[in-house]
């Protein structure tokens, strides 16, 4: 998962170039937030459902991920405890800004904020 907030495209509500906030779940674009007026555009459905894919295949490709560190490097494991103890930090962050997506849609922010 992955907030761009550097883009700068034309919005399709209020016609004004400027700066957009992309989510991107599993390399895809799923949705979109104008700053200027705040109007969210998603591109798949549900941006939860998306979510919950997203994190579903990154969890299942974890087993060969490891499999593949231990070998390539078999002193990283030793940084393994640490990575576990930070994960559920990040997502919890992750799931913070997935819900902010969401709820800009429901009711749109005040236009030139950018979604926290």
């Amino acid at each position: 998962m992955k907030v761009d907030r550097d883009a700068i495209l034309t919005c399709s509500t209020c016609g004004v170039e400027g700066s957009h906030e992309l989510l991107y779940l599993s390399e895809h674009l799923h949705a979109s937030r104008c700053v200027n007026c705040g109007k969210t555009q998603t591109y798949s459905g549900n941006i939860y459902a998306g979510y919950a894919r997203d994190l579903a295949g990154r969890t299942g490709r974890l087993p060969g991920k490891f499999a593949r560190e231990a070998f390539k490097l078999p002193a990283g494991v030793m940084g393994w405890p640490f990575k576990v103890l930070r994960k559920p930090f990040r997502l919890i962050k992750e799931v913070d800004q997935v819900t902010a997506f969401e709820r800009s849609r429901r009711r749109p922010p005040m236009p030139g904020q950018h979604i926290q």
